[in-house]
């Protein structure tokens, strides 16, 4: 620990391998017992670490629960639209982007199932939780706007804008309800449906 300004505070690299240990541990607690359940102290007995350390460095239990919704959100755009980025310098089809798109977002909610019920519950709820949730959907959408525009030419639709709200809607709804609310016909039939979907509005025969 180094002295600073008369208070302790963490040597920066341990700090940081602490906040995130809080940050995962948080994520498992909040899964497991919903937000209403959570509380700092089974928080920092998850992480393995006394409570007065998570308060260190989170306020409040809402605080902790909307950095674990920006660790993971930053995690799955930076992932996802740097592989697509890829396939396109490599040459790849439009049909396997989207293909890419679609998976990727099926596959992020499987892994975060129960983290992403509660998320959608305090956005129904919590007006700041639903404000961060709209900041991430326009991020989302001026990154599809993006890819969009990078390959228009392969595109039928006119209104590049608007396709990329409508694809952000669509694979976002059945993610929703394909993963975290379970479908009646699979998650494999729906995702297969969405594709074909998707890429008969988008793409020319």
């Amino acid at each position: 620990m180094i002295r600073k300004h008369g208070n302790f505070d963490p040597v920066q690299e341990r700090a940081d391998v602490t906040r995130n240990d809080i940050l995962e541990a948080a994520q498992i607690v909040f899964s497991n017992k919903g937000y209403a359940g959570a509380n700092t102290k089974n928080i920092a007995a998850a992480a393995g670490v006394a409570t007065g350390s998570v308060y260190r460095y989170f306020k409040n239990k809402k605080i902790i629960f909307i950095e674990v919704m920006n660790m993971l959100q930053g995690q799955d755009g930076a992932e996802i639209y740097d592989t697509a980025r890829k396939l396109f310098e490599e040459g790849k089809d439009f049909r396997d982007v989207l293909r890419l798109l679609g998976g990727a977002s099926v596959e992020f909610h499987r892994k975060n199932r129960m983290f992403f019920r509660e998320v959608m519950a305090l956005e129904a709820t919590d007006d700041e939780i639903a404000a961060i949730g709209r900041e991430r959907d326009s991020r989302i959408r001026a990154a599809l706007f993006e890819l969009l525009q990078s390959r228009k030419d392969q595109i039928k639709v006119d209104d590049l804008e608007a396709a990329s709200e409508l694809i952000h809607l669509v694979i976002s709804k059945i993610s929703h309800h394909a993963v975290i609310f379970d479908s009646c016909v699979g998650e494999d039939r729906l995702f297969f449906q969405m594709l074909n979907m998707l890429e008969g509005y988008l793409l020319a025969s």
